[in-house]
């Protein structure tokens, strides 16, 4: 054979090895994307089948009510179910609820604790199976808790102790006799503590009277009136949330007392118009749909492996009828 055709042949295999090379890298790039768009394809159905828990303190008031709108808001938008159960402010009930989240092998579980310490057994079973529990204003004693989420209690009802002081030596001549109407949560007592050690900077500011509503309307409406009947010199009424606030205006307003309102939480329609008349005097909003969506955002974070807070709070705001509109 000539060297000619040997060059030919050395050619022709060259050509054949060099097709075979690039076809060997395509193969791979093909094979490289195919497994990506499959682990694309598996994270998404991962985090479409998550599923978290989110066990409320009482759908019967407006502020637990956005408080779960949004995490139901969180939830559509990163495309996980969300499981809303509801204790009705019972602590019993919430203890089962959350053991039932665990019963349903969820990923995750939001509490807002009616009382801390009956749930540190549960919080630690959830522990055991590796769900992590995020809760709402209230502080649980346990290490499973991954985040707490809300308002510094105490710390934000001084300051606003401090605001209701003021008031009351500019108005009253620093002088008042005070009821509180409360509900015996530990996020609720927290805030009356706060409250209390203000006023002690204004030795005529006299708290002569508290009420547990037990954040039930009804039942706040009654201790208020038996409140007022017992006390006719009450002037100034400090409510530690919604319920308790409606229903010491109720009360007010069927004996009518002028009684000068402070109060917490949430803006429900029923406390514009007092706002407007200037009854309520000052009002620490609270941003429950932010604690909600802000929980869920949190855990969804920690299930991807992220690291994650573990304290997210924010100050609430003070409303008064001088910047009410900004609040409708």
């Amino acid at each position: 054979m000539t060297c000619h055709g040997r060059s030919h042949i050395v050619i022709a295999r060259f050509k054949s090895l060099r097709e075979n090379n690039v076809l060997n890298k395509f193969i791979k790039a093909a094979a490289a994307v195919a497994a990506a768009g499959a682990l694309a394809v598996s994270g998404a159905a991962t985090a479409q089948d998550r599923t978290i828990c989110f066990v409320t303190f009482s759908l019967q008031i407006a502020y637990f009510q956005s408080s779960v709108a949004g995490g139901k808001k969180a939830a559509e938008d990163l495309g996980v179910e969300l499981i809303v159960l509801d204790p009705q402010a019972d602590a019993g009930r919430q203890v089962t609820q959350v053991e039932d989240c665990i019963s349903r092998n969820v990923d995750a579980i939001v509490v807002d604790p009616i009382e801390s310490t009956s749930l540190i057994g549960v919080i630690a079973e959830a522990g055991e199976r590796n769900i992590p529990v995020a809760t709402l204003d209230t502080k649980v004693d346990s290490p499973h808790v991954v985040t707490l989420i809300g308002v510094p209690q105490y710390e934000a009802s001084y300051t606003f102790g401090q605001f209701v002081a003021g008031w009351i030596i500019g108005k009253l001549g620093g002088t008042a006799k005070i009821g509180i109407m409360l509900a015996s949560s530990e996020v609720q007592l927290a805030r009356r503590d706060g409250f209390v050690d203000a006023l002690k900077a204004v030795p005529g500011a006299e708290v002569v009277a508290t009420g547990d509503g037990r954040n039930i309307l009804e039942r706040s409406t009654a201790e208020a009136e038996d409140m007022l009947t017992a006390n006719p010199d009450i002037n100034v009424i400090y409510a530690t949330g919604d319920p308790s606030l409606q229903g010491g205006l109720a009360a007010a307003e069927a004996q009518g007392r002028d009684i000068a309102f402070f109060g917490w939480d949430d803006i429900p329609e029923p406390f514009i118009k007092p706002l407007e008349d200037g009854r309520i005097v000052g009002f620490l909003k609270q941003k429950p749909a932010v604690g909600g969506e802000t929980a869920v955002r949190l855990l969804v974070d920690h299930l991807d492996g992220k690291e994650i807070t573990s304290r997210f709070s924010y100050n609430p705001d003070v409303v008064t009828t001088f910047n009410l509109d900004s609040y409708r």
